[in-house]
């Protein structure tokens, strides 16, 4: 809704690269408040988060740039304006996977103790990360006048030019039509996955549960409120976007783990009580 925190001549802050820096600095704080409580060192920890950092959003923008890759082919120069948004959750997820496991291997570490360490931080980041996403005017939902919100013409945000282009409003409109603030209740919905992950580290069954509870509930959220977004026909395959297509993978995966998982250890935790009598 506000793009720019800050324009002062040539410099400018923008409201979402504001929020995606603040996202993974509380982020990092997190993860160093309850890196004791998992016995890995502080220095692994901020190396580990550069990693991630890095891999993350080199990640999440390849991906958006391959989605919408007949615009960033004629406008190259975009690809690196990062702080103007264009991220998939999902391109950064997986590469942050990829990158990490190198990296815990490297260090001799178990990846789902440290994949546990780092989970609230990641629905936490995420929740922080969307504001962003709704300052900025991006991934905005569909129209809906009775629950929808305007976003003004100011700074030209996504739903205003959209509504524009599409001739649903007149070039003196000082509002668009108003859509679903889907980019809060996401936020929201990752608030929400953060408490359940703090409540459940006492009682989690191995490790790697609090990470795969992550993607299991967020994979979920994603899928419904995917629905309520808006997108470009080339977006879509058939009636789902890609991230649906993706959240599906996602949830069926994180749903097999949590069971198989947790089923291995209740058996090994039973055979060990029946050992002991």
């Amino acid at each position: 809704m506000y793009r720019y925190l800050l324009k002062f001549g040539w410099f400018t802050i923008y409201s979402y690269g504001a929020m995606l820096a603040l996202a993974f600095l509380v982020g990092t704080i997190l993860v160093l408040l309850r890196s004791r409580r998992y016995k890995i060192e502080p220095n692994i920890v901020f190396d580990l988060t550069f990693v991630i950092i890095i891999s993350s959003l080199l990640g999440a923008r390849l991906l958006f740039v391959v989605l919408d890759w007949s615009y960033y082919v004629q406008n190259p120069l975009q690809i690196f304006m990062l702080w103007q948004g264009g991220l998939v959750f999902y391109g950064g997820l997986f590469s942050a996977i990829v990158a990490s496991n190198i990296f815990i291997k490297q260090k001799k570490l178990a990846f789902g103790n440290v994949a546990d360490l780092f989970a609230p931080s990641l629905s936490l980041g995420v929740a922080i990360g969307r504001i962003g996403c709704f300052l900025n005017g991006c991934c905005w939902g569909k129209i809906s006048y009775r629950f929808g919100i305007c976003f003004p013409a100011k700074d030209n945000p996504g739903a205003f030019v959209q509504h524009l282009s599409e001739g649903l409003i007149s070039s003196q409109a000082q509002w668009s039509l108003p859509v679903l603030p889907t980019q809060l209740y996401e936020s929201v919905a990752c608030l929400v996955i953060f408490f359940i992950l703090i409540l459940l580290e006492k009682h989690k069954s191995f490790d790697g549960f609090l990470f795969w509870l992550f993607v299991c509930l967020y994979s979920f959220v994603r899928f419904f409120i995917e629905g309520l977004r808006y997108y470009e026909p080339n977006f879509l395959i058939g009636n789902f976007t890609i991230s649906q297509l993706i959240s599906v993978v996602f949830f069926v995966v994180s749903i097999f783990v949590l069971y198989k998982r947790t089923s291995n250890s209740r058996f090994i935790s039973g055979t060990n009580r029946y050992c002991s009598g």
